[in-house]
């Protein structure tokens, strides 16, 4: 006796949507385990390391793999973006330890808007100052490198006018809107959104990820971070990048 197997529409069309689903979410999670390194090139005769978005949790493997590739690298600066921390940090301990190896001449911070919304931004300034980090809060400092800006986050995401030359270090890439000049501005926020075929299907800021041109002069970049706060990035890899 033979026996047909008869599937609705209905039910394949469950069964292939649950398929997709499942396997999309593989690979959102595995986006969250591959690191890759952009390099950009300034001609600014010195190396710096720009690092965003790391949502420090624990020390995990892929922590301790971001910290051997700055270290890897040399820099003789380090940028951190904002977002070390988040409302899921139980163990500020772990953001201490990762932020004291990393080691460079000249260390400069931005706090992002998961700093502010845990509360956790007093004791992670704290943490930043003990390490040798200077945080730059709507102020400029000299480096090697020539200027760089710090921009704090805004919950209002409108940022004044800036005309600035050298480096603009901010959190949020909504900012470059309202900044000009001869710089390169570094952001982070976005985890890279959501973007498929090159199409921007999801992102929370106006620009979604890679480098722009706002103007002749002026070039924003944009990182996918190096973390996050559920293991999931759909099509977004983390971005370690380098500036020289």
């Amino acid at each position: 006796m033979r026996w047909k197997l008869r599937v609705s529409r209905r039910r394949l069309l469950g069964l292939t949507l649950t398929s997709l689903l499942a396997l999309s979410v593989g690979v959102s999670y595995a986006e969250t385990r591959t690191l890759l390194k952009t390099r950009l090139k300034a001609g600014i005769g010195t190396k710096i390391v720009f690092l965003t978005d790391p949502h420090i949790h624990s020390l995990g493997a892929v922590e301790e793999a971001v910290l051997e590739q700055v270290a890897y690298e040399e820099p003789d600066i380090i940028l951190l973006g904002g977002d070390v921390v988040d409302e899921l940090t139980r163990d500020m301990k772990s953001a201490e330890r990762y932020v004291s190896q990393l080691d460079a001449r000249e260390k400069f911070a931005v706090m992002g808007n998961h700093e502010y919304w845990s509360g956790l931004v007093g004791e992670m300034a704290g943490i930043l100052k003990q390490n040798g980090f200077s945080i730059l809060k709507d102020t400029r400092a000299s480096s090697h490198a020539g200027s760089i800006y710090g921009l704090d986050w805004r919950e209002s995401r409108v940022y004044p006018q800036l005309t600035a030359e050298g480096i603009v270090l901010v959190h949020d890439p909504n900012a470059a809107q309202n900044i000009r000049g001869r710089c390169l501005i570094l952001a982070g926020h976005t985890h890279g959104g959501l973007v498929i075929a090159g199409q921007t299907i999801y992102s929370n800021s106006i620009y979604v990820r890679g480098e722009y041109k706002i103007t002749q002069e002026t070039t924003l970049y944009v990182s996918r971070g190096l973390g996050q706060m559920l293991p999931l990035r759909p099509t977004s890899p983390l971005e370690l990048v380098i500036v020289e």
